[in-house]
This record gives structure tokens, C-alpha cells and sequence, in this order.
């Protein structure tokens, strides 16, 4: 008991830290002082729920005062500032006890002045909230604001539905009412984690007018997305995700068919990237003067992730140029402090531009680190700024106003902070190797922080792919976590997960195997068509590198990709690992190409077209490879004690690959146990995340210590 009340302890310590949603700086900032307001989440565990909440601070670069309290606002689903920060809209959902109802409120002079009943109105379904179509925006003249919603469901009803006898004979016309025998049709939507997307709709409130309007002419085979407005007001540019000849989920997918686009205000529909080639884009953002869009690019199909061009268009010429190509392997950049690995970031900050309205400023993994880099859309040269040393933590830019810079970092043994950052400059021209930094969070240290060690190590092909995580000094057992994707990273920021395992005694092992971001594009690719086999050896190789991790008592543990991946060393290397816990895992890739929302994934891994290959279903060599490269394979020489965890609203993984993986271990004999959970593909809903994060940390303390829980 005395055990489990540590696990437990330290799981609570682990995840009390805050995690940065978004920052903005208020009003124009001036070289006495800044204002920046910041949004944050946080797991409250006596409620098993997570809070979000505001806070704003002040700044005069040496020192922070916080304006006021922090305010809860775990109901306000968007908010956004108007340019001139007279008008702040949110839009806020209220459990009303029959449904939630959705409203748009606009503030002003400390008060309330607009509040539109969204649901009440019934112009259009929910509103997007999430990270791929959110969007909440003032016009220029702040008179609009722009969002995104579900465009409204004709009501359907009953073949027979008794009527009542007052209105039999009424003179409502019939096209008025519900249409009869729709209520079944299926709609596709996005997929895992956008349940319920099918039609997004670009819709303008007019605060002036009190008006509430649709944007017309948009192909119904465009579905719009993160949208910006037109520098002048009279329309939109946002990108477009084709839907035929069908969806494909979006989540943790960079590499779905798309386009940017323009739309006024009146209906006038033009394409603005390239439509000579099956592309996939994203963030459009326009520089301060409104001359110049910029979005990443890169081709549509291929790996889910991989390296991104950076595409400038010009708005009076209507010309596009790239800024930086993809990346196949490093590219020298201005003052080489680092290598450049080419872009990998999903996003761009909201306002990225500098004020001589040429510089943007983002932020991209890079081998094991978020590093920032400054890009001259005129010259083309990319600088590294050297806020943070490389590979000892991760920055993201989150904020750029008047040449002050919010910044966000964080390692796996230091929770995240915010930041301001001020470039200096010389003769009027920017130092990139001279930045001010200067704290406007408090600092937050793990109980023992200076007892533990974070190393990166060039341990496969002289690239930074390893992260070592762990007490100093020590021979404790270390946990072997590949990440997921393939086509993703991991980096040395702050995981709630990895902070638990190491207060408990535990060692973690990160490796950046083929296939990884942040590496170049040569590197994401060397995987295609030798998943199961090249990632695999990938991982053990790293950990057989060096005797100090090889030699102690390993067990393994990830989610998705890299639960795939655990299962296959697990089956390739029965008598290396002491237990397995796996988190929805795939296990089968034939299966998984029936039922995950990404079909596309597995065609792809083993290498080949999934657009190009005719009669997919009846290929024999595309189904001996997807089962030759599944861990289903090596199931019968599997000996770990394996622990399941699964998601019964997982779209992408189904918890059906989990099932029959449980079922054929257990019929070998292997010890294995299976949790489910009400919850989808990550398990994030904080009592999944608990319950999951502390039976997984109970059955590797059962089987690599003699201590009884």
C-alpha cells in the first residue's frame, strides 16, 4: 500500500503543472513595459476534469506583476481580440441541462455589449473549435467577426409520424417541414477526434447590422479551414481540404489534398496555390502591410507528416515564390550554429512578422528540440536565434508585436514558462545573435529536478535521434518509449508521463527511429516499405548502443505507432524486455487498413500509392506485405507480460487491433491484461490519463522489482 500511495503521489506531482494554450500581447508594446495575457489548462484531479483559464501579467523586462487573479474559462470554446483591442469576442458554451447551447458575446468599455444565441438562431450547427478548421477573427474595420460552423442539417422525420389533428389540414407547405426517411444517412465526418464535422461553413456576424451570414460559392467539394481575413476587409483567404473521393481524418495528417483560396465578401472564388499538383497546405498568415501571404506546403498523399515548403505569395503581383524548400538532409544556414533540418512545424504563430514587415519568425522541431529561426522573405536567409542553447531545451514562438517576441519553453525535467524576447539591433538592422530574454511565468521546478539528466546522443547514422531521461548515475530500470506516427518526433519538452516514470525510479529512453521529423526529408522517407523492420531495429540498435541502458532492466511502453513498434520488439526480441505496456496499439495492419479513418496510413508504411494502386481489396502482394510487417507475425514468440490499453472510441486505431492481439498472446501463454476506456485514440480525458498512466507504472514496478504494490 505504502507503494501505491508513492505511484500515486508522484503521478499528482507530475501532472499539477499548467500547459500553455495560447498568448498575446496587448495594446502596442512600449521599451518600459508589456502587457501579455496567456490561457492555460490544467488537470484537477478532485474533479477528474481539466480548468482552462486567463491570466494577463505586465512586464518591464526585468520583472512581472500579474493584473489580477487568474479567471476560469473552461466555457469559452474561442475568444479573440479586434486589431485595435477595443472589442473581444468569445464564443462560449453553456450547459443549459437539455443541451449545450452555444453564444457569441462581444465586449467593449468593461461590459457586455452583443450577445448572439448561436443555437437559438439556428443559421448553422456548432462551431469548430478544434485546431484544424477553429478559427474566430475580427475584420479590419472590427465591425465582422469570422468563424467557423457546421452548416445547418435539413430536420428530417419518420416514414409515418402521427399528426396531429389541428394541423392535417393546414397550409404550411410541405417543403417547409421535415423530409421524411433521412434521419439514417450516414454523412462522413473527420474522422478521430472531429466526430461530428461533415460540412464546415465560413459565417460572418456583423455586429453593425446584428446580421448573420454564410459565405456563398464555395465548391461543395471544398471544405473551408482556418481562415484569415482579406488585409482590406472585403473577403477571406483560408484553406480548403477536397473531400472526394473521400475523407480522410485530419488529425495528427499534414498530407490531406488541399488548396489556399480567396473569397469575398460578394462571392468571387479564386485558388491562390498551385493547381498543377496534388498539394497540402497550411496557416495561411499575411504580414502587417497585407502585401504578403505566407503557408507551408508540401505534397498531398505520401507520409502523414514530413517536410514543409515555405510559400510566399505576393498580393499586388499575385506570385508566389518558395522561401525555403523541403529539406532532404541539413541546408547551411546564416551564422551555422545549428544544423537546419528543413520545416516541420503544423502551425504558425497568428502574428509571426517582425516590423520591418519582411522577417517571420516560427519555431520547428529539429532532431530531439523546438528550435527558432528567423526568415528574411526577401533574401531567403534563414537564422537561427540562439534564445535557448541548442538541444538542452525547447522554445516555440507564440507571439510577435512591435519586435517583442513571446516565447514558450520547456524540457522533460522543467515544465513550460513564458517569455518575452527582444531582438537587438545594430544600425537599424537586427542582431539575431544578441537576444534579451527575460521571464513572465513562474519558474516551476520537479521535486529532485538536479538529481536528473536529459542527453541527447548521435547513436544512429550521426543524427541526434536518442533522449536519455533519468536519474544521475544510476543503473535503474530504463523504459524504452518509441513515439507514435511514424511520421512525428520526440522532443525534449516538458510530458507528464515521462516527469512520473522518473520520480518513481525509473529511466526513459526516447528514440527519433527512420521515419522521424526533424531529421530531413530523406530520413522520413528511408521508412516507406520497411515499417516493421527498419523502426524496429532502429529502437533496439539505439538501446544496444550503449551497455549502460542495455545492460539494466528494460521495459517498453508507447501509444499507437510506437505501440505497434512495442509489440514488434516485444515479439522480435522476446528475452530483451521484462513487460510491455501499449497503449492503442496496431497490432494488424490488414485489419487496420478496413477500419481505420486513415486507410491511406498503412498502404503508404509498406510502400506503396495508396491513389495509384487499382483493385486495393484484391492485391495479394499488398496483403502478404501488410501482414508480413505486422506484429501479429511474432505474436506466438512474445514472453513480456503485456498490458493493453484501449480507447472504445479510438477511429484511428480501433480497439479491435488491441483485442485480437490480447487474445493471441494469451492463447501462447503470455500473462496480459486489457483496460478500456470511454475514450478516443490518445486517452487524454484526465481519469483515462490517470487510470492508464498509473496501472501502466504498476505493472512495470510488478515485474522489474521484488517490491509488492
Amino acid at each position: 500500500m505504502a507503494q501505491l500511495e508513492k505511484v500515486v503521489s508522484a503521478y499528482r506531482i507530475a501532472t499539477q503543472y499548467p500547459a500553455l494554450i495560447s498568448a498575446r500581447i496587448l495594446d502596442r508594446p512600449t521599451t518600459s513595459s508589456v502587457s501579455v495575457q496567456s490561457v492555460w489548462t490544467q488537470q484537477v484531479l478532485e474533479r477528474l476534469t481539466t480548468t482552462k483559464y486567463r491570466q494577463t501579467v505586465i512586464s518591464d523586462y526585468k520583472t512581472f506583476t500579474p493584473t489580477s487573479p487568474p479567471s476560469d474559462i473552461t466555457n469559452e470554446l474561442l475568444s479573440a481580440y479586434s486589431k485595435s483591442n477595443k472589442y473581444f469576442c468569445v464564443i462560449r458554451e453553456i450547459d443549459s441541462g437539455k443541451e449545450n447551447k452555444q453564444y457569441l458575446e462581444v465586449w467593449s468599455n468593461f461590459s457586455l455589449i452583443k450577445n448572439y444565441d448561436l443555437t437559438a438562431l439556428d443559421i448553422h450547427g456548432k462551431v469548430y473549435a478544434d485546431a484544424e478548421f477553429g478559427t474566430l477573427q475580427w475584420s479590419p474595420d472590427e465591425t465582422k467577426i469570422l468563424y467557423i460552423a457546421e452548416k445547418k442539417v435539413p430536420k428530417s422525420e419518420p416514414f409515418f409520424k402521427q399528426k396531429s389533428i389541428s394541423s392535417k389540414d393546414s397550409n404550411i407547405e410541405k417543403n417547409d417541414g421535415p423530409t421524411p426517411g433521412k434521419e439514417y444517412e450516414w454523412k462522413q465526418d473527420w474522422g478521430e477526434q472531429l466526430v461530428g464535422k461533415v460540412s464546415p461553413v465560413l459565417v460572418v456576424c456583423d455586429i453593425s447590422k446584428d446580421e448573420l451570414d454564410i459565405f456563398l460559392n464555395i465548391p461543395e467539394d471544398i471544405n473551408p479551414a482556418a481562415a484569415t481575413w482579406i488585409p482590406d476587409g472585403s473577403g477571406v483567404v483560408a484553406v480548403g481540404y477536397l473531400i472526394t473521393p473521400r475523407k480522410l481524418g485530419l488529425i495528427y495528417c499534414t498530407n490531406r489534398h488541399s488548396q489556399i483560396f480567396s473569397v469575398t465578401l460578394s462571392g468571387n472564388y479564386t485558388v491562390l496555390s498551385s493547381t498543377s499538383e496534388k498539394i497540402s497546405v497550411k496557416s495561411p498568415r499575411f504580414n502587417i502591410s497585407g502585401t504578403k501571404l505566407i503557408w507551408l506546403e508540401h505534397q498531398a498523399g505520401g507520409p502523414h507528416h514530413s517536410c514543409f515548403k515555405l510559400m510566399c505569395y505576393d498580393w499586388l503581383t499575385k506570385k508566389s515564390t518558395t522561401l525555403v524548400d523541403i529539406v532532404n538532409n541539413t541546408l547551411e544556414i546564416n551564422g551555422k550554429q545549428v544544423p537546419f533540418y528543413g520545416l516541420y512545424n503544423q502551425t504558425l504563430p497568428q502574428r509571426c512578422w517582425l516590423n520591418d514587415d519582411k522577417t517571420i519568425l516560427l519555431s520547428t522541431p529539429q532532431g530531439g528540440s523546438i528550435h527558432t529561426f528567423a526568415i528574411d522573405s526577401e533574401t531567403k536567409v534563414i537564422s537561427f536565434l540562439p534564445i535557448v542553447k541548442p538541444f538542452q531545451e525547447s522554445l516555440s514562438v507564440i507571439d510577435v508585436c512591435n519586435d517583442i517576441i513571446v516565447c514558450y519553453k520547456s524540457s522533460l525535467n522543467k515544465p513550460g514558462q513564458l517569455f518575452l524576447a527582444r531582438i537587438n539591433t545594430s544600425g537599424g538592422i537586427y542582431d539575431f545573435n544578441q537576444v534579451t530574454v527575460n521571464e513572465i511565468s513562474p519558474s516551476r521546478s520537479l521535486p529532485n529536478s538536479d538529481t536528473f539528466i536529459v542527453e541527447h546522443g548521435f547513436t544512429l547514422y550521426s543524427k541526434p535521434t536518442t533522449i536519455y531521461y533519468g536519474p544521475k548515475n544510476s543503473d535503474c530500470p530504463l523504459i524504452v518509449w518509441p513515439h507514435g506516427g511514424p511520421h512525428s518526433q520526440s522532443l525534449d519538452s516538458y510530458i507528464a508521463d515521462a516527469a512520473f516514470f522518473v520520480q518513481i525510479g525509473y529511466a526513459v529512453l526516447f528514440i527519433n527511429f527512420r521515419g522521424s521529423t526533424g531529421l530531413g526529408q530523406d530520413y522520413v522517407e528511408s521508412l516507406l516499405g520497411h515499417v516493421g523492420d527498419a523502426d524496429v531495429k532502429d529502437v533496439y540498435n539505439a538501446v544496444e548502443s550503449n551497455p549502460s541502458w542495455s545492460n539494466r532492466k528494460l521495459v517498453l511502453f508507447g501509444g499507437s505507432h510506437g505501440g505497434f513498434l512495442v509489440t514488434h520488439l516485444s515479439g522480435q526480441y522476446p528475452s530483451k524486455f521484462k513487460a510491455v505496456s501499449a497503449l492503442n496499439p496496431v497490432t494488424d495492419l490488414v485489419s487496420m487498413y478496413i477500419t481505420s479513418d486513415i486507410n491511406d496510413w498503412s498502404i503508404t508504411e509498406i510502400g506503396f500509392n495508396y491513389f495509384n494502386v487499382d483493385n486495393l481489396d484484391k492485391s495479394k502482394e499488398i496483403m502478404i506485405k501488410l501482414a508480413e510487417s505486422s506484429p501479429l507475425r511474432y505474436a506466438h514468440k512474445v514472453k513480456a507480460p503485456t498490458l493493453l490499453l484501449l480507447g472504445d472510441k479510438d477511429l484511428r486505431v480501433p480497439s479491435s487491433q488491441g483485442i485480437a492481439y490480447h487474445h493471441l498472446i494469451k492463447k501462447h501463454g503470455v500473462t496480459t491484461k486489457i483496460l478500456m476506456y470511454n475514450d478516443c485514440h490518445p486517452l487524454s480525458t484526465v481519469s483515462a490519463h490517470m487510470d492508464s498512466s498509473i496501472n501502466t507504472a504498476l505493472w512495470f514496478i510488478k515485474y522489474t522489482t521484488d517490491e509488492t504494490v
